[in-house]
């Protein structure tokens, strides 16, 4: 996805249609550098860190200093990889995470010269595409070694790899118990570099920390396992969002935080710094009009109304990730108050009750994700209703939706010439 304006061109008259999502680049540069500074840069911190959440067995000594590496994938939970990815390095990040060679490609191709690693690796055909684009590939197999090492052969190069292990997630990954499985073919290539060892947490965010503590007695012995086997891990990362967040004894390590990094902490109640919604959804009163007693709104007339109605129709619907599943729930904000949906959301429309808001005037501001002095709705909110989680919500928001990327100060959305606003 291509996006509407850049930082330095975006302004308060884009064309189009009237909804759009703003990203606050400074907001996610200050996340990262909130996740940042929790990082213990002096590998030996790590043994004096809280004991509050230490492994008991196993070794993760590391001799790399510790850095964050932002996951941006799934174009950047829906935030534009590509402007993500530049500001981030403007921030300090010197790798990145994605999930698809795919994605690593498209990054390349926008110029982003930072490490990109591939979280999934190369799937069978893709490992010369991998390694002509410069990415770092993650490896799971004793085949998956073998099929890159081959493709590095024959392009003349030394393929950069992440091995993934599998400490308890059962997806993708050397099993922690196997791990003579890999050894010898990591030992055999030659056209392979070993760069990095990493695993995936699976409920780091529970308040209960004994699966993610077992998960971390794994990491450590497959860690041992390797250096007996006289193979260097390379850079140890381990932490997602939430093992950086709630376990001290990781911070020593470096770390993946994904939804973190767009203000969402995992368990919000429980995180230790504060973090800022970078995302911004919003569009404008398209048309107002009355609605009489007994009068019905939209499809299969979900909404009847019992009085005179003030409704405002809005140009966005489930097409642009405004979940069909939020009729009759969601509420927007306009003019710093509470608008409710009335009736079912529509493919590309929505109606939204503004009886209480007497000024409120066609091409008016609304806000469907984000802040005023005295209303906020967030991922959260969404996912509440929606029975889902805040990730999901976020890349739910459709690429037709344009993202304006500003850094402060405020960028007024697009706004129709003949719109009004009343006092």
């Amino acid at each position: 996805m291509e996006p509407v304006q850049s930082p330095s061109s975006a302004s308060s008259e884009a064309s189009g249609r009237p909804t759009w999502a703003e990203i606050d680049l400074a907001a996610l540069a200050e996340n990262f550098s909130t996740l940042r500074s929790l990082l213990t840069i002096e590998p030996q911190a790590r043994d004096r860190a809280s004991t509050k959440h230490r492994a008991t067995t196993g070794d993760c000594r590391v001799s790399i200093p510790p850095r964050i590496i932002p996951v941006i994938k799934a174009d950047a939970y829906g935030h534009g990889a590509i402007q993500v990815a530049k500001a981030l390095a403007g921030a300090g990040a010197t790798a990145f995470a994605v999930a698809l060679v795919e994605e690593g490609v498209q990054l390349r191709q926008a110029g982003i010269a930072e490490e990109i690693v591939v979280l999934q690796g190369a799937w069978p055909g893709q490992e010369s595409e991998s390694i002509v684009h410069g990415l770092t590939t993650a490896v799971h197999s004793p085949e998956g070694i073998r099929r890159l090492d081959r493709a590095a052969r024959a392009l003349a190069r030394v393929a950069p790899v992440h091995l993934k292990l599998d400490t308890g997630m059962a997806r993708l990954g050397v099993s922690w118990e196997a791990m003579r499985t890999v050894v010898e073919p990591l030992l055999a290539a030659k056209h392979i570099r070993l760069q990095g060892t990493f695993s995936h947490l699976a409920c780091s965010e529970e308040e209960d920390s004994t699966y993610t503590l077992e998960q971390i007695r794994r990491f450590e012995h497959a860690l041992v396992s390797l250096r007996n086997a006289g193979l260097d891990p390379g850079e140890v990362h381990l932490a997602n969002s939430a093992g950086l967040l709630y376990f001290n004894c990781l911070r020593g390590l470096s770390a993946r935080p994904g939804i973190a990094l767009y203000g969402y902490p995992p368990a919000p109640h429980r995180s230790p710094v504060k973090l800022k919604e970078v995302l911004t959804l919003k569009t404008r009163i398209g048309r107002l009009h009355t609605i009489e007693p007994g009068s019905t709104i939209g499809y299969n007339q979900r909404f009847k109304a019992s009085r005179v109605t003030r409704a405002a129709t809005l140009p966005i619907g489930y097409a642009d990730g405004y979940r069909h599943r939020l009729t009759g729930r969601g509420r927007v904000i306009i003019r710093d108050q509470w608008s409710e949906v009335l009736g079912s959301v529509a493919m590309d429309m929505i109606v939204v009750d503004v009886t209480e808001i007497p000024g409120a005037a066609e091409g008016d501001e609304v806000m469907l994700l984000g802040s005023s002095p005295r209303c906020q709705v967030t991922a959260l909110d969404w996912a509440e209703v929606l029975g889902t989680i805040s990730y999901e919500v976020l890349c739910s928001i459709s690429p037709r939706v344009p993202r304006i990327y500003k850094s402060r100060p405020e960028v007024q959305g697009p706004k129709p010439e003949n719109s009004r606003t009343d006092s």
